[in-house]
């Protein structure tokens, strides 16, 4: 199985300790190759908001040199990993930074259909404070990319920086490092299990969009030719 994970901070520490337990409990299921990029390591420049990627195409963003192979790597994959912790109530700038990179992903504009059977996860740790705030605004963008299942889990782990995952009360890390297993058996079962149709939302936002382009096309054409290219137009996808 093909995973690529994606770390929302150069730290390995709590959220990449758990990602990799995550990974390695994975990996007694079945052989995972991992492919594993850091934030901002990885994609070191900011996007500029150019609209290079919605009015000329991916390749022309000028960060491509990033972006194109990061992007063939995730659409490569059978799964994709995303461990981000929670800064200031929120997802890592550097993970803010590398969506805002891939927005021509979305339904609306230039979808990939590879997304719409894939299956994502998404691991966060805070220090103390909400252990979701950095988990919505990540899902949401992969929703709006079309992914077919999105499965997460956050942890509070009630540390003081600098302190670490040994740090963590026994039974407390006990339970957590339980709940990661648990979750990575079930997901690896899920990427290898019976397809399943998208999300109803992705099927309905697919619908709105094909209306879009029919009406506003010419706005947007690089658009358009990409799905008269795919025959989007008139077929669905989806069956």
């Amino acid at each position: 199985m093909k995973v690529v994970l994606i770390n929302g901070s150069p730290r390995k520490v709590n959220t990449y300790h758990a990602a990799k337990l995550f990974l390695d409990e994975m990996a007694k299921s079945g052989d995972i190759y991992c492919t594993e990029y850091f934030l901002p390591r990885d994609l070191p420049e900011f996007c500029i908001g150019c609209g290079n990627c919605f009015d000329k195409g991916d390749a022309k963003c000028p960060h491509a040199k990033c972006t194109l192979p990061i992007l063939d790597s995730m659409l490569e994959a059978d799964a994709l990993l995303f461990a981000t912790p929670v800064f200031v109530w929120q997802t890592t700038g550097a993970m803010k930074n590398f969506l805002d990179h891939f927005a021509h992903l979305f339904l609306v504009h230039r979808p990939r259909e590879e997304m719409f059977s894939k299956k994502a996860f998404i691991l966060s740790t805070a220090s103390g404070g909400p252990k979701n705030s950095a988990i919505k605004p990540v899902s949401t963008i992969l929703r709006l990319w079309g992914i077919n299942r999105v499965y997460s889990q956050g942890f509070v782990l009630h540390l003081m920086h600098p302190e670490t995952w040994d740090s963590i009360k026994v039974k407390h890390r006990e339970r957590f490092e339980g709940m990661i297993r648990r979750h990575a058996k079930t997901f690896y079962r899920r990427v290898n299990g019976k397809k399943r149709p998208p999300y109803l939302f992705t099927r309905v936002l697919f619908y709105v969009s094909r209306r879009m382009i029919k009406t506003n096309g010419k706005k947007r054409a690089y658009d358009e030719s990409y799905w008269v290219e795919k025959g989007w137009i008139e077929n669905n996808p989806f069956i």
